[in-house]
């Protein structure tokens, strides 16, 4: 099912792609929307496209198709790009990346079907520079900082949702998240990996592997691989999930992030990213803004019990 939105914010995508298909020549079919949370998400025939807009989301994908190559040098059973296409697409502000649709079944993958795609890019013994450093309270900070520029109306709506939802300012929200985004850095600074540091996918849950193959690469970076285990332990201590098939995965993949020294500073950054990754795009999206109102105020309030929902 995809993201609900409003009749305004589905306008404003649907334009976007339209740009998108004019320049590509793709303007023949039915676009279905599939998933909108950072990118909107459409199958469009046997592609699918990735549409954003904005600097960061140029810069997002240029990286996207330059680590591409590196995957595919390496064999890592990753989603394709469509070579069709001189990628990224960038029409005005909008930004997209095509790449060839790939059946799979309904529901969530096993864990333990993530483990042989992750050693296989963990494997990936180069390091090259086009990749970025792997800065996830960085981009917490860009995207916190990046609220009061804002077009006024969203800032309105913004400003007017935190109030309601989480019984603060905006600003002291902001002010609070800087806090303990100045908090995570000085003691990620300090903190010594065990396993090595080398590229990462950067978000690798399982909603991110397709028939066996890894999918979403706007994380991909350079930094401990420890990062790249986090979410399949994050699921069973925030999103109520059995524990069960992150053994199988961790006994596969050959490492237990659970029991590692790592873990516990590793969460508070997951928990902030999961805070601040849409806290700039809720205008136009009540599902996605309800599901964030509840991880905030839990979050704000330390209950580390609470049961949070994905976003769809």
């Amino acid at each position: 099912m995809s993201t609900d939105l409003t009749a305004e914010a589905a306008e404003e995508i649907r334009r976007g792609l339209g740009a998108i298909r004019r320049r590509t020549g793709l303007d023949s079919g039915e676009a279905q929307l599939m998933r909108y949370t950072i990118n909107a998400v459409y199958k469009l025939g046997n592609r699918v496209v990735r549409l954003s807009q904005g600097n960061a989301a140029r810069e997002r994908a240029e990286k996207v198709v330059r680590g591409m190559a590196l995957l595919r040098q390496h064999e890592v059973p990753a989603v394709d790009l469509d070579d069709a296409f001189v990628q990224p697409v960038v029409v005005d502000q909008w930004v997209a990346t095509i790449w060839h649709y790939l059946p799979h079944a309904e529901g969530r993958p096993k864990a333990v079907e993530l483990a042989a795609p992750l050693a296989r890019l963990h494997a990936i013994a180069d390091s090259p520079p086009y990749l970025p450093q792997w800065a996830t309270i960085t981009t917490a900070r860009r995207r916190l900082g990046g609220l009061s520029t804002l077009p006024a109306d969203d800032l309105l709506f913004t400003e007017q949702w935190v109030s309601r939802e989480v019984g603060t300012s905006l600003d002291s929200l902001v002010a609070l998240l800087l806090s303990r985004c100045d908090d995570l850095e000085g003691q990620v600074a300090a903190a010594r990996w065990q396993l090595p540091v080398g590229v990462i996918h950067g978000d690798a849950h399982v909603g991110n592997l397709l028939a066996g193959r890894l999918c979403d690469f706007d994380s991909l970076a350079v930094g401990p691989r420890e990062w790249d285990l986090v979410p399949l332990v994050h699921s069973f201590v925030r999103f109520g999930e059995s524990i069960e098939p992150y053994k199988q995965f961790a006994a596969a993949y050959g490492f237990d992030l659970a029991n590692s020294s790592s873990w516990p500073l590793l969460r508070e950054v997951r928990e902030l990213q999961l805070v601040t990754s849409v806290l700039d795009k809720l205008p136009g999206r009540p599902e996605v803004a309800h599901t964030l109102g509840h991880r905030l105020r839990t979050y704000l309030a330390g209950d580390r019990s609470a049961i949070w929902q994905r976003y769809r």
